[in-house]
């Protein structure tokens, strides 16, 4: 059989066995334990991209990871911001805005969403890609290549924003191996995004313990992601949150922080007058942007019952050893 004929099939079978797409801009696939449902940017923002709903049909069927009823809140690794250090009307939700093609993957379960340059006002090709693993695994790679590196200003850095809306939890709080303040031990932490910080707006940033803050212009109209406390700080890069029906929601990633980028957690709780569902979100830095260079990060995404946080750790363990290079 020809090969561009048997990707075809293989594509097909993956959205023919799993379920139909409810339209052109939504797949549904269910793999392992999970079904979950992607979707473009054909809608949005009143219909946001990624991962519109995550369901765990055999530890907790019906109940969705995201919160299913705000309007436009039913989103898991989500595309948000990019933000640089200068006053810009671009910094808040550009990337909710413009075409994200999606297509289903030729070799696998799992969904690409492309935006190009043209379509981003940062002039930024990006792609998502998402992957089903089995039991309970969504894998997550995020590549880019800014254009023009000269909208980024003098502060030469850019902030990929990334959110998780969720649904019911039963403690808002990031839980990752840290340290509460300098000279202080690894030990769990439980990251409330207290408030604090003068740019305080309903939660926070946490940074890895070697990162540096980033400056940013006084004038600066768009502030809540771009500060991060001073402490505590995360020592391994993953952390878990606590959802209801005894539900675990896990995110860690390929890196913590280097010279050229890092990885930060953030979480907001904009809903927690009315609701028990934070936003359990993150952010990749890039520290000094170089035109027409490829930058990216990886990530594994676990949607399962919790058993404790000796449990969640081994999970970042395994997958972390599972990984042999960085992408380059």
């Amino acid at each position: 059989m020809p090969r561009t004929v048997s990707i075809a099939l293989v594509a097909l079978l993956w959205l023919t066995t799993a379920a139909p797409a409810e339209s052109p801009h939504v797949i549904r696939i269910e793999h392992g334990s999970l079904s979950a449902t992607f979707r473009d940017n054909h809608e949005s923002p009143a219909v946001l991209s990624g991962i519109d709903s995550l369901f765990n049909r055999d530890a907790a069927p019906g109940f969705d990871a995201f919160d299913p009823d705000s309007p436009g809140a039913s989103a898991g690794m989500n595309f948000e911001h990019i933000i640089s250090g200068h006053e810009n009307p671009h910094n808040a939700f550009s990337p909710r805005h413009g075409p994200f093609t999606m297509r289903p993957l030729a070799d696998g379960p799992g969904v690409q969403l492309v935006r190009k340059a043209a379509d981003d006002p940062w002039s930024v090709d990006s792609v998502l890609t998402y992957r089903l693993v089995a039991p309970h695994y969504i894998d997550v790679e995020f590549r880019c290549r800014p254009r023009d590196a000269a909208k980024f200003g003098r502060r030469g850095y850019a902030i990929f924003f990334f959110c998780n809306y969720m649904n019911d939890v039963i403690d808002p709080a990031l839980h990752f191996r840290g340290i509460a303040g300098p000279g202080q031990p690894e030990t769990w932490i439980a990251a409330d995004g207290l408030p604090g910080h003068p740019d305080w707006n309903g939660g926070g940033t946490y940074r890895h313990v070697d990162a540096a803050a980033l400056e940013y212009d006084a004038d600066l109209s768009f502030k809540l992601n771009s500060w991060a406390y001073d402490n505590p700080r995360y020592t391994l890069p993953f952390y878990y949150g606590r959802a209801a029906r005894d539900m675990v929601f896990i995110l860690m990633f390929d890196r913590t922080c280097s010279a050229e980028d890092e990885i930060r957690f953030s979480l907001f709780k904009f809903k927690l007058d009315r609701f028990p569902r934070p936003a359990w979100d993150f952010e990749y830095v890039i520290r000094k942007v170089v035109q027409d260079r490829e930058y990216g990060y990886r990530t594994r995404l676990v949607w399962k019952k919790f058993v404790s946080p000796d449990d969640c750790l081994a999970e970042y363990r395994q997958w972390a050893a599972s990984l042999t290079t960085r992408p380059e």
